[in-house]
């Protein structure tokens, strides 16, 4: 994590110092809006430890009387049991999902623009990362496994069997489709491989959630919620890094024997 802010700061500061990058490029980074992304997100580094020590842990033993009738009406009639080899699989459909949107640096071929993607490719992952785990520590909703209606205290794994809402899995895959989403809905060149990613992002975030619920380690709304909360700060970050437009209204013109051009350039 350190090794990661590390490199966050490093390529925010170079680029915001240096890194002036092609007019038609529509992203930008800026020290104000990095600095309250990195605000934003050292401070809910730093709200873990407190969390994890305040925040008061049931044991084994507290959760044996839990059941499904506890739970929420959705969750309970899409309870599922737990399923190994569909978590094993949600699990690298996930990573398969979050490296989906490097495939963008095919169109983005210049060094200065695909360091600015890296940077916002880094705090889309990062606050999604560092969000969901700060409403894990808060909520501590116990995983299926606990409704079981014959629950083991000996198979208890403490803060671990505590963290199911909201999926991260989920929301990691889904901010990596978000993050898509809002690049190519800023740029106004289609290409075929846009539609490529967008389909395969999409398809591999919903697999991924999909393989959450299914294998029993999420309830149904722990993944609702994953989803929703990591393809927003996906779609987010591209948005705020857009390039400011100054209004300034250019007028070139081309005269020759033949014709006359004048064409205005709004910048």
């Amino acid at each position: 994590m350190r090794k990661i802010l590390d490199f966050l700061i490093f390529l925010i500061f170079w680029n915001c110092a240096f890194g002036q990058v092609e007019s038609n490029f529509p992203f930008r980074l800026n020290l104000a809006t990095e600095a309250a992304i990195s605000g934003i997100n050292v401070g809910l580094f730093l709200l873990h430890p407190a969390l994890r020590s305040n925040l008061a842990v049931p044991t084994g033993d507290d959760l044996i009387g839990f059941s499904r009738d506890d739970l929420f009406v959705l969750d309970r009639i899409t309870y599922r049991t737990y399923d190994y080899c569909a978590e094993r699989t949600s699990h690298y459909s996930m990573i398969a999902t979050l490296a989906i949107p490097a495939l963008l640096a095919f169109e983005v071929k210049k060094n200065k623009p695909l360091a600015v993607m890296a940077v916002m490719g880094i705090e889309t992952y990062l606050t999604t990362y560092l969000t969901i785990t700060t409403l894990k520590l808060i909520s501590r909703r116990p995983r299926p496994e606990v409704y079981s209606g014959n629950y083991n205290p000996v198979g208890y794994r403490g803060i671990e069997s505590l963290n199911s809402f909201p999926s991260r899995h989920t929301a990691l895959a889904f901010s990596a489709a978000g993050f898509v989403h809002g690049y190519y809905s800023t740029i106004s060149d289609k290409t075929l491989l846009s539609k490529i990613l967008l389909i395969s992002t999409y398809t591999a975030a919903v697999t991924s959630g999909f393989l959450r619920y299914y294998s029993g380690v999420h309830h149904f709304t722990d993944v609702l919620a994953g989803a929703a909360i990591g393809w927003s700060i996906g779609y987010v970050v591209p948005k705020i890094h857009m390039k400011r437009q100054n209004n300034q209204t250019t007028i070139n013109y081309d005269i020759n024997p033949m014709h006359i051009r004048i064409a205005v350039l709004i910048n």
